[in-house]
């Protein structure tokens, strides 16, 4: 596999920049880097996931022996996402194989130059029996998620989230879901605005703010919003100029139908009052969009209602800490992920404590899921299940419990009939003690 990514990565390169823009040292860095760390990680320890997990065995189970034994689940279905479409494509795929699964893979239609070289990629790397890709659009997803698999493994929006659910319930089928939801950045007064903006300038301008696990919000302590403004503006112009358009490392939006939706909701929260406090500009003939942040904002603003999904970046402030996890609950399910700016140990074990999300990055944003030894997933509507490293692998095992009788002499028959008064005392005597 590694050979097959080595013999298309110029094509996969050119294919990221025809479908997202993508610079090449950003697609180095977000696509191939973090695959071949995966298989190099699945590949050193994937000996020690397959062997037989010893459990311990209670006394009143005296003469047996209990083991947890990995075993594939059969065949899984990978539904790929648009915005990383090279990485979210093949880390569940990596992750199935190394469990023994047979996979079918369904790439993102909304990127058809990498999907059509990954294809490729796939078709001549591993056999037919092994993996098998399937390109379309809807009506390809739907029919599949329709059929018997053995296991789902989907990345996408929350409402497709919510189709494939119930298109795979017909047969029952165990799901992986990685979906998306508002993820919130809290900031306080206890941090430099120039030390820490540049993490969420980053996490927010990588891949055009198209990254489901990006900054959605930020929530900044009143008297320190001026600063993290200015902190914005002075980042994103150090990187890009001041002509952002102009800038080779700087992404485009993916469609047409994602850059006006995504001008529908900057037109509409400035209809309803929004200020623009950096960028703001955009040009639909080459899908760009400005890194943007956005003051005055209102919950009734689309911005507010529906995951961003782009730089579009709104900006609350707030006076006391206590009011942080009220936002956050009013204003969207439990989010895939949660940024903590702050120097304050005792707010920060607040703030984790009185809120709920699938990840969370203290000081940092977007790099939690580059640890392969900390499994990635959401809460309720922002997803299901865990994946990465370790977690992945157990998310398409069947963790078979196996028990064993291995003395001719155990416990087991002092349960049978008939129940004497010997062990009706001793019944009494073990549900006490033991």
């Amino acid at each position: 596999m590694l050979r097959g990514l080595r013999d298309h990565e110029t094509a996969l390169l050119e294919a990221l920049r025809q479908d997202l823009g993508k610079p090449e040292a950003e697609a180095r860095l977000t696509e191939f880097f973090p695959i071949r760390k995966e298989i190099a990680f699945m590949r050193r320890h994937l000996g020690d996931w397959m062997r037989p997990e010893r459990r311990p065995t209670p006394l009143q189970l005296f003469g047996t022996r209990s083991d947890i034994v990995n075993e594939p689940k059969g065949v899984v279905l990978v539904i790929a996402p648009w915005n990383f479409p090279l990485l979210l494509t093949m880390k569940p795929v990596i992750a199935a194989l190394a469990a023994g699964n047979r996979v079918v893979v369904k790439p993102p239609e909304q990127a058809p130059a990498t999907s059509k070289v990954m294809a490729d990629w796939l078709r001549v790397s591993l056999p037919a029996d092994r993996v098998h890709v399937v390109l379309g659009g809807p009506v390809e997803a739907a029919h599949l998620t329709s059929l018997p698999f053995d296991h789902i493994f989907f990345t996408g929006g929350t409402e497709t989230g919510r189709k494939v659910i119930q298109a795979s319930a017909e047969h029952l089928t165990p799901l992986t879901l990685e979906l998306g939801g508002k993820s919130p950045a809290i900031l306080d007064a206890t941090v430099d605005p120039a030390k820490v903006v540049p993490s969420l300038a980053w996490g927010k301008a990588l891949n055009a703010g198209q990254v489901c696990i990006a900054p959605d919000y930020l929530l900044v302590e009143s008297s320190a919003a001026d600063g993290v403004i200015k902190a914005f503006r002075q980042t994103w112009e150090g990187w890009f100029g001041s002509q952002v358009d102009a800038s080779s490392d700087y992404g485009r939006i993916v469609n047409d139908v994602q850059f006006d939706r995504l001008v529908d909701t900057f037109d509409d929260a400035v209809a309803k009052g929004a200020t623009v406090l950096c960028g703001g500009r955009y040009d639909r003939a080459h899908r760009f969009m400005e890194p943007t942040l956005l003051g005055n904002i209102t919950p009734d603003m689309r911005v507010m209602q529906e995951e961003v999904f782009g730089p579009l970046l709104p900006v609350l402030t707030w006076t006391r800490p206590e009011e942080v996890p009220e936002r956050i609950m009013h204003i969207k399910d439990h989010p895939l992920s949660m940024y903590i700016f702050s120097r304050n140990r005792s707010r920060i074990r607040h703030w984790l404590g009185a809120t709920r999300s699938g990840t969370v990055g203290v000081g940092a944003t977007v790099v939690q899921i580059a640890n392969p030894d900390l499994p990635f997933g959401g809460v309720q509507a922002s997803g299901a299940g865990r994946a990465n490293g370790r977690a992945a692998f157990d998310e398409f095992s069947n963790r078979r419990s196996v028990l064993r009788k291995q003395f001719p002499l155990t416990a087991l028959p002092l349960s049978y009939p008939p129940f004497t008064p010997f062990k009706a005392t001793l019944a009494r005597w073990v549900s006490r003690h033991l």
